[in-house]
């Protein structure tokens, strides 16, 4: 057991936005974990913990005093048995990709001067592990590009004996039993089909996959999540905590509390928490000329060629959009956007903007902070001062405030 365990952000996490607005990059969801949970799993770590940007203290937790030495690991890369060993045999100095710093050994000096910096220092003798060793995050779209390894890697977080659960009605049909994974709580309806020829279905606690939907893996349904009847799902799909999903969906990731209840397409795309899709929204995926999508980033503003065929949308915390509504290929949508209408709007919303067909308007502060409240507490969560402060300083920086 490797403790304590400190998760960094470098000087390349900015590029993670705008999911990482309302979140620090350890609690970005790829699989069916987020990459702290993974991590805590792989090196057999209690509990990690992690400096945090002002923004976001009051709402994670805070930095603890760290005791002893510490290992440092940047919160971008995820975990793989290569890079695991390549930690487990770090007994000082530290390890480096390319222009990356991945991870330091540290003593306890040193320790608590980086966390109140916010990174550590390369100290001591590195070493450098090669690129086929690692999995990371660069830019919001890698996530989709990582999600069916991770789902693959985190099956066995939910149970470590696999086949069909208590909840798995017998008119269900599984074409390989020993390839799902579900929590004794969960909840398989009667007619639905669950194929794992291609990889394994994991279905969390209390999760429930209703009546007639096709779940094709890998996918993930995580705690208290829903896939609504006659949902097709499709691999690559990852379907966080409390979420509810339906209509068709390929290769997404959904993080917590989010809905696309309804029927419409989203593929290849990241949605936030607290995300609404209306029915029929659909988030198109491929070019008609069948090129590599390009893709805001955010932090910068320039569009980069993301080298992929199959990108679809990235979409922000507390996003929403109407009936029918259209996103094209490559769109990127702010915290607390809101969509509406016919067209297809622009590929870049920026937070806090409603966007409609004849006008693109601010949402005020006051107005979203009701509108957010109103939309959690319908699932119990109060929406606290330190949120208020979070939302209010991501507000004032869209406003260049």
């Amino acid at each position: 057991m490797i403790s304590p365990l400190i998760l960094f952000e470098d000087e390349s996490s900015p590029h993670l936005e705008p999911l990482t607005l309302t979140r620090p990059v350890h609690d970005l969801r790829v699989g069916l974990l987020t990459i702290r949970e993974a991590w805590e799993r792989a090196l057999g770590a209690r509990r990690s913990t992690s400096p945090l940007r002002s923004s976001l203290r009051g709402l994670f937790s805070a930095p603890r005093k760290v005791t002893g030495d510490a290992l440092w690991l940047n919160a971008r890369y995820l975990p793989t048995p290569p890079l695991i060993e390549a930690i487990h045999g770090l007994t000082g100095g530290h390890l480096r990709c390319g222009d990356d710093l991945v991870a330091v050994r540290s003593p306890e000096a040193d320790s608590a001067a980086w966390l109140a910096s916010g990174r550590p220092e390369a100290r001591g003798r590195g070493r450098e592990v090669s690129g086929d060793m690692t999995r990371r995050l660069v830019y919001p779209w890698d996530i989709v590009r990582l999600a069916p390894a991770s789902i693959e890697a985190d099956a066995s977080a939910v149970c470590q004996d696999a086949g069909r659960g208590p909840g798995c009605h017998p008119t269900a049909i599984v074409d390989r039993p020993e390839r799902l994974f579900m929590h004794p709580t969960a909840i398989v309806e009667p007619g639905a089909v669950l194929v794992t020829e291609e990889g394994p279905i994991v279905i969390d606690e209390n999760a429930r996959v209703m009546a007639g939907a096709i779940v094709r893996g890998p996918v993930a349904v995580g705690k208290h999540a829903m896939v609504r009847m006659g949902a097709r799902i499709y691999g690559g799909t990852s379907i966080g905590p409390w979420c509810k999903v339906g209509g068709e969906v390929a290769a997404s990731v959904f993080h917590s509390y989010s809905n696309k209840a309804h029927e419409g397409y989203v593929g290849n795309s990241v949605i936030g928490q607290w995300v609404n899709l209306g029915a029929d929204t659909t988030a198109s995926n491929l070019k008609m000329t069948y090129g590599t999508v390009r893709m805001l980033d955010w932090p910068t503003g320039v569009e980069v060629d993301t080298g992929e065929q199959f990108v679809g949308a990235i979409i922000a915390d507390h996003c929403k959009t109407g009936i029918n509504t259209m996103l094209n290929t490559g769109t990127v949508c702010g915290v607390s956007s809101i969509i509406l209408g016919a067209g297809f709007p622009a590929r870049a919303i920026a937070s806090f903007k409603w966007v409609q067909p004849w006008a693109i308007t601010d949402y005020r502060l006051d107005k979203a902070l009701l509108d957010m409240e109103r939309m959690m507490a319908r699932r119990g969560i109060p929406l606290s001062p330190a949120y208020r402060r979070m939302m209010t300083a991501i507000y004032q920086m869209a406003r260049g405030a």
